[in-house]
Protein backbone atom coordinates (compact mmCIF):
# COMPACT_ATOMS: atom_id res chain seq x y z
CA UNK A 1 0.00 0.00 0.00
CA UNK A 2 1.31 3.15 -1.06
CA UNK A 3 0.25 6.36 0.63
CA UNK A 4 1.03 9.92 -0.82
CA UNK A 5 -0.34 13.27 -1.03
CA UNK A 6 -2.58 14.55 -4.05
CA UNK A 7 -4.78 11.09 -4.19
CA UNK A 8 -7.60 11.77 -6.48
CA UNK A 9 -10.93 10.51 -6.57
CA UNK A 10 -10.54 9.60 -3.05
CA UNK A 11 -13.44 8.34 -1.31
CA UNK A 12 -15.90 10.02 0.87
CA UNK A 13 -16.17 7.50 3.21
CA UNK A 14 -15.95 9.23 6.93
CA UNK A 15 -12.91 7.37 8.47
CA UNK A 16 -12.49 7.49 12.46
CA UNK A 17 -9.65 5.08 13.64
CA UNK A 18 -6.46 6.82 14.90
CA UNK A 19 -5.75 9.72 17.12
CA UNK A 20 -5.62 13.42 16.08
CA UNK A 21 -3.16 15.60 18.05
CA UNK A 22 -2.76 19.07 16.38
CA UNK A 23 -3.45 18.34 12.87
CA UNK A 24 -1.35 15.32 12.90
CA UNK A 25 -2.50 11.55 13.18
CA UNK A 26 -1.16 9.38 15.76
CA UNK A 27 -0.76 5.63 14.87
CA UNK A 28 -3.10 3.38 17.04
CA UNK A 29 0.12 1.42 18.38
CA UNK A 30 3.42 3.23 19.93
CA UNK A 31 5.96 3.46 17.10
CA UNK A 32 8.69 4.05 20.38
CA UNK A 33 7.54 1.12 22.00
CA UNK A 34 8.34 -0.50 19.15
CA UNK A 35 11.99 0.28 18.79
CA UNK A 36 12.37 0.00 22.21
CA UNK A 37 11.92 -4.12 21.20
CA UNK A 38 13.99 -4.02 18.88
CA UNK A 39 16.44 -4.29 21.01
CA UNK A 40 14.96 -6.68 23.36
CA UNK A 41 15.18 -9.68 21.81
CA UNK A 42 17.80 -11.52 19.95
CA UNK A 43 15.32 -13.60 17.78
CA UNK A 44 12.73 -10.48 16.65
CA UNK A 45 16.01 -8.36 15.89
CA UNK A 46 17.38 -11.30 13.50
CA UNK A 47 14.21 -12.36 11.83
CA UNK A 48 13.98 -8.10 10.78
CA UNK A 49 17.55 -8.19 9.78
CA UNK A 50 17.09 -11.51 7.70
CA UNK A 51 13.72 -10.34 6.27
CA UNK A 52 15.27 -6.40 5.39
CA UNK A 53 18.38 -8.28 3.64
CA UNK A 54 16.24 -11.05 1.62
CA UNK A 55 14.34 -8.29 0.41
CA UNK A 56 16.67 -5.63 -0.08
CA UNK A 57 18.50 -8.21 -2.62
CA UNK A 58 19.08 -6.27 -5.91
CA UNK A 59 19.43 -6.85 -9.38
CA UNK A 60 18.53 -3.54 -10.57
CA UNK A 61 19.45 -0.40 -8.64
CA UNK A 62 21.05 2.28 -11.33
CA UNK A 63 18.22 4.77 -10.89
CA UNK A 64 19.30 4.83 -6.95
CA UNK A 65 23.15 5.54 -7.80
CA UNK A 66 24.34 8.85 -6.64
CA UNK A 67 21.47 9.00 -3.66
CA UNK A 68 22.26 10.07 0.28
CA UNK A 69 23.73 6.36 0.78
CA UNK A 70 24.52 3.52 -1.49
CA UNK A 71 21.41 1.83 -3.44
CA UNK A 72 21.78 -1.31 -1.07
CA UNK A 73 21.91 0.90 2.43
CA UNK A 74 18.92 3.34 1.39
CA UNK A 75 16.91 0.31 0.42
CA UNK A 76 18.17 -2.21 3.69
CA UNK A 77 17.69 0.97 5.77
CA UNK A 78 14.06 1.56 4.87
CA UNK A 79 13.13 -1.73 4.62
CA UNK A 80 14.27 -2.00 7.82
CA UNK A 81 11.38 0.95 9.08
CA UNK A 82 9.51 -1.49 6.95
CA UNK A 83 9.70 -4.57 8.61
CA UNK A 84 10.15 -3.08 12.45
CA UNK A 85 7.01 -0.38 12.38
CA UNK A 86 5.20 -1.82 9.20
CA UNK A 87 5.69 2.27 7.91
CA UNK A 88 9.08 3.56 5.84
CA UNK A 89 9.24 7.13 4.64
CA UNK A 90 11.84 8.97 2.26
CA UNK A 91 12.15 12.39 1.62
CA UNK A 92 12.22 13.29 -1.49
CA UNK A 93 14.21 16.77 -2.96
CA UNK A 94 13.97 16.78 -6.50
CA UNK A 95 16.28 14.16 -7.52
CA UNK A 96 17.73 13.11 -4.40
CA UNK A 97 15.62 10.97 -1.55
CA UNK A 98 16.34 10.71 2.05
CA UNK A 99 15.32 8.18 4.65
CA UNK A 100 12.93 9.63 7.09
CA UNK A 101 13.10 7.76 10.01
CA UNK A 102 9.57 6.43 10.82
CA UNK A 103 10.16 6.70 14.74
CA UNK A 104 9.96 10.62 13.21
CA UNK A 105 7.77 10.23 10.99
CA UNK A 106 3.96 11.35 11.02
CA UNK A 107 0.24 11.99 8.58
CA UNK A 108 -2.33 14.14 8.69
CA UNK A 109 -5.65 13.24 7.13
CA UNK A 110 -4.68 14.35 3.81
CA UNK A 111 -1.58 12.14 4.03
CA UNK A 112 0.96 14.83 3.55
CA UNK A 113 4.35 13.44 5.76
CA UNK A 114 5.97 15.05 8.80
CA UNK A 115 9.20 15.04 10.53
CA UNK A 116 7.74 15.33 14.26
CA UNK A 117 11.02 15.29 16.60
CA UNK A 118 12.08 17.29 19.25
CA UNK A 119 7.93 18.43 19.86
CA UNK A 120 8.73 20.26 16.40
CA UNK A 121 6.73 18.94 12.97
CA UNK A 122 8.09 19.98 9.50
CA UNK A 123 6.25 18.84 6.62
CA UNK A 124 8.06 17.23 3.97
CA UNK A 125 8.18 16.13 0.60
CA UNK A 126 7.55 12.66 1.86
CA UNK A 127 6.48 9.38 0.43
CA UNK A 128 5.20 6.40 2.78
CA UNK A 129 5.08 2.44 1.67
CA UNK A 130 2.75 0.72 4.35
CA UNK A 131 1.67 -2.85 4.75
CA UNK A 132 -1.86 -3.09 4.98
CA UNK A 133 -3.49 -2.77 8.46
CA UNK A 134 -7.46 -3.40 8.63
CA UNK A 135 -6.83 -1.08 12.10
CA UNK A 136 -6.04 1.92 10.08
CA UNK A 137 -6.66 3.98 6.83
CA UNK A 138 -3.30 6.11 7.55
CA UNK A 139 -0.84 3.91 8.82
CA UNK A 140 0.70 0.05 8.32
CA UNK A 141 1.03 -2.34 11.03
CA UNK A 142 4.62 -4.83 10.56
CA UNK A 143 4.10 -8.67 10.88
CA UNK A 144 4.95 -9.34 14.02
CA UNK A 145 1.85 -7.33 15.80
CA UNK A 146 0.24 -10.07 17.16
CA UNK A 147 3.17 -11.24 19.18
CA UNK A 148 3.82 -8.28 21.17
CA UNK A 149 2.43 -10.09 24.68
CA UNK A 150 5.37 -13.06 23.60
CA UNK A 151 8.19 -10.48 22.94
CA UNK A 152 6.64 -8.61 26.43
CA UNK A 153 7.07 -12.11 28.17
CA UNK A 154 10.35 -12.47 27.03
CA UNK A 155 11.67 -9.18 27.87
CA UNK A 156 10.07 -9.50 31.52
CA UNK A 157 11.81 -13.21 32.04
CA UNK A 158 15.15 -11.32 31.08
CA UNK A 159 15.03 -8.54 33.39
CA UNK A 160 13.87 -11.24 36.09
CA UNK A 161 16.88 -12.95 35.61
CA UNK A 162 18.94 -10.08 35.26
CA UNK A 163 17.48 -8.89 38.80
CA UNK A 164 17.45 -12.27 40.30
CA UNK A 165 21.73 -12.30 39.86
CA UNK A 166 22.21 -8.73 40.28
CA UNK A 167 20.04 -8.53 43.51
CA UNK A 168 20.62 -12.10 45.54
CA UNK A 169 21.53 -14.54 43.05
CA UNK A 170 19.64 -17.17 44.85
CA UNK A 171 15.72 -18.52 46.17
CA UNK A 172 14.63 -16.10 48.74
CA UNK A 173 14.58 -18.21 51.96
CA UNK A 174 13.81 -17.89 55.81
CA UNK A 175 15.92 -19.19 58.14
CA UNK A 176 13.38 -20.85 61.11
CA UNK A 177 14.79 -21.69 64.57
CA UNK A 178 12.86 -24.39 66.54
CA UNK A 179 12.65 -24.42 70.09
CA UNK A 180 15.23 -21.31 70.47
CA UNK A 181 15.42 -17.83 69.38
CA UNK A 182 18.42 -15.91 67.64
CA UNK A 183 20.25 -13.48 69.82
CA UNK A 184 20.72 -10.06 68.52
CA UNK A 185 24.36 -10.78 67.41
CA UNK A 186 23.12 -13.68 64.97
CA UNK A 187 20.22 -11.25 63.62
CA UNK A 188 23.05 -8.54 62.62
CA UNK A 189 24.92 -11.23 61.40
CA UNK A 190 21.90 -12.65 59.40
CA UNK A 191 21.67 -9.15 58.03
CA UNK A 192 25.20 -8.32 57.27
CA UNK A 193 25.91 -11.56 55.25
CA UNK A 194 22.24 -11.60 53.16
CA UNK A 195 22.64 -7.45 52.88
CA UNK A 196 26.12 -7.30 51.65
CA UNK A 197 28.08 -10.39 51.45
CA UNK A 198 25.81 -12.41 49.73
CA UNK A 199 24.49 -9.33 47.21
CA UNK A 200 25.57 -9.94 43.17
CA UNK A 201 26.40 -12.81 41.10
CA UNK A 202 30.09 -12.70 42.42
CA UNK A 203 29.34 -13.67 45.88
CA UNK A 204 27.43 -16.45 45.13
CA UNK A 205 27.78 -20.16 46.50
CA UNK A 206 28.97 -18.39 50.01
CA UNK A 207 28.23 -20.25 53.44
CA UNK A 208 26.81 -19.16 56.45
CA UNK A 209 27.25 -21.00 59.41
CA UNK A 210 23.93 -21.05 61.82
CA UNK A 211 24.35 -22.13 65.37
CA UNK A 212 21.52 -22.26 68.08
CA UNK A 213 21.75 -23.12 71.45
CA UNK A 214 19.34 -24.97 73.94
CA UNK A 215 18.10 -28.68 74.26
CA UNK A 216 16.52 -29.86 70.84
CA UNK A 217 17.10 -26.50 69.40
CA UNK A 218 16.96 -26.54 65.37
CA UNK A 219 17.86 -23.93 62.94
CA UNK A 220 16.42 -24.85 59.20
CA UNK A 221 16.45 -22.95 55.82
CA UNK A 222 12.47 -22.91 54.03
CA UNK A 223 12.68 -21.74 50.14
CA UNK A 224 10.11 -19.37 49.83
CA UNK A 225 9.86 -19.13 46.26
CA UNK A 226 9.71 -22.34 44.04
CA UNK A 227 10.26 -20.95 40.67
CA UNK A 228 12.38 -23.31 38.36
CA UNK A 229 14.55 -21.98 35.85
CA UNK A 230 13.33 -24.88 33.48
CA UNK A 231 9.42 -23.06 33.23
CA UNK A 232 11.48 -19.91 32.31
CA UNK A 233 13.09 -21.87 29.59
CA UNK A 234 10.24 -23.37 28.15
CA UNK A 235 8.61 -20.17 28.37
CA UNK A 236 11.28 -18.71 26.55
CA UNK A 237 11.08 -21.16 23.76
CA UNK A 238 7.29 -20.65 23.44
CA UNK A 239 7.67 -17.15 22.86
CA UNK A 240 10.70 -17.53 21.06
CA UNK A 241 8.57 -19.91 18.41
CA UNK A 242 5.71 -17.56 18.43
CA UNK A 243 8.02 -14.48 18.01
CA UNK A 244 9.58 -16.94 14.76
CA UNK A 245 6.14 -17.73 13.80
CA UNK A 246 5.25 -14.10 13.42
CA UNK A 247 7.80 -12.71 11.23
CA UNK A 248 7.48 -16.21 9.12
CA UNK A 249 11.11 -16.56 9.03
CA UNK A 250 12.35 -20.17 8.40
CA UNK A 251 13.11 -21.43 11.91
CA UNK A 252 16.58 -23.37 9.98
CA UNK A 253 17.36 -19.70 9.50
CA UNK A 254 17.26 -18.74 12.83
CA UNK A 255 19.81 -21.64 14.02
CA UNK A 256 16.35 -23.59 15.62
CA UNK A 257 16.47 -27.44 14.60
CA UNK A 258 13.37 -28.84 16.08
CA UNK A 259 13.33 -32.33 17.16
CA UNK A 260 9.72 -32.83 15.38
CA UNK A 261 10.95 -31.79 11.93
CA UNK A 262 11.51 -34.03 9.60
CA UNK A 263 15.14 -33.14 9.13
CA UNK A 264 17.03 -34.07 6.16
CA UNK A 265 19.45 -32.41 3.90
CA UNK A 266 16.82 -30.20 2.48
CA UNK A 267 14.79 -29.05 5.58
CA UNK A 268 15.89 -25.30 5.03
CA UNK A 269 15.58 -25.60 1.38
CA UNK A 270 11.76 -26.42 1.74
CA UNK A 271 11.33 -23.83 4.34
CA UNK A 272 12.93 -21.01 2.58
CA UNK A 273 10.71 -22.16 -0.42
CA UNK A 274 7.70 -21.19 1.55
CA UNK A 275 9.09 -18.40 3.19
CA UNK A 276 9.90 -17.04 -0.49
CA UNK A 277 6.78 -17.29 -2.00
CA UNK A 278 4.09 -16.52 1.21
CA UNK A 279 6.44 -13.38 2.29
CA UNK A 280 9.41 -12.24 0.18
CA UNK A 281 8.18 -12.17 -3.38
CA UNK A 282 5.11 -10.47 -2.84
CA UNK A 283 6.65 -7.81 -0.72
CA UNK A 284 9.70 -7.54 -3.11
CA UNK A 285 7.19 -6.63 -6.13
CA UNK A 286 5.43 -4.29 -3.31
CA UNK A 287 8.65 -2.36 -2.71
CA UNK A 288 9.32 -2.62 -6.24
CA UNK A 289 6.07 -1.04 -7.04
CA UNK A 290 6.51 2.21 -4.86
CA UNK A 291 9.76 2.83 -6.22
CA UNK A 292 8.43 2.65 -9.90
CA UNK A 293 5.83 4.85 -8.16
CA UNK A 294 8.13 7.92 -7.05
CA UNK A 295 10.12 7.20 -10.31
CA UNK A 296 12.89 5.16 -9.00
CA UNK A 297 12.47 2.14 -10.57
CA UNK A 298 14.44 -1.07 -9.13
CA UNK A 299 15.10 -4.45 -9.44
CA UNK A 300 14.96 -6.95 -6.78
CA UNK A 301 16.16 -10.93 -6.78
CA UNK A 302 14.88 -13.62 -4.66
CA UNK A 303 16.95 -16.43 -3.74
CA UNK A 304 16.14 -19.23 -6.34
CA UNK A 305 16.34 -22.73 -4.53
CA UNK A 306 15.45 -24.87 -6.95
CA UNK A 307 19.21 -24.38 -7.63
CA UNK A 308 20.07 -26.26 -4.88
CA UNK A 309 20.67 -29.87 -4.23
CA UNK A 310 20.77 -29.59 -0.46
CA UNK A 311 20.77 -27.11 2.53
CA UNK A 312 24.67 -26.32 2.98
CA UNK A 313 24.69 -24.96 -1.12
CA UNK A 314 21.70 -22.90 0.20
CA UNK A 315 23.36 -21.46 3.10
CA UNK A 316 26.80 -20.94 0.84
CA UNK A 317 24.55 -18.96 -1.19
CA UNK A 318 23.01 -16.78 1.47
CA UNK A 319 26.76 -16.15 2.44
CA UNK A 320 27.76 -14.97 -0.65
CA UNK A 321 25.03 -12.66 -0.68
CA UNK A 322 25.59 -11.66 2.83
CA UNK A 323 22.09 -12.15 3.97
CA UNK A 324 23.93 -14.30 6.75
CA UNK A 325 27.14 -14.15 8.01
CA UNK A 326 29.68 -17.18 8.01
CA UNK A 327 29.25 -17.26 12.12
CA UNK A 328 25.02 -17.35 11.55
CA UNK A 329 25.93 -20.13 8.72
CA UNK A 330 27.65 -22.00 11.33
CA UNK A 331 24.97 -21.75 13.64
CA UNK A 332 22.57 -23.15 11.49
CA UNK A 333 24.11 -25.98 10.25
CA UNK A 334 24.82 -27.30 13.74
CA UNK A 335 27.94 -26.11 14.21
CA UNK A 336 28.11 -24.12 16.83
CA UNK A 337 25.51 -22.42 19.03
CA UNK A 338 22.20 -20.98 17.68
CA UNK A 339 21.54 -16.92 17.84
CA UNK A 340 21.13 -17.33 21.56
CA UNK A 341 24.75 -18.70 22.33
CA UNK A 342 26.22 -16.00 20.02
Amino acid sequence: MIIEKGIKDASKQIIDDDTISDGIIEPFFSFDALGDLYYANTYHRRAIQIKAALLSNIKDGSKLEGQSMTPKQLLYSFIINLELFGNAFLEQNLSKLYLLPTLYARVDKEHNVYQNKNNKKVQLAGKQLAYYSPKSVHYGEPDYLASLLALLTSTKIDTYNHNFFDNGARPEQAIIFENSEPSKEQLDSFKRFYGDNFKGFHNAHKTLVVTAGGENAKVRFEDLSKIKDLSFKELKEISRDEIITAHGVPPRMMGIAHSAALGGSQELIGQLHVFNQLTIIPKQEEIEWFFDTIGFPIKLKSIDVTNFKDDSEMITALVAEKIITAAEAKGILGYEGALDGM
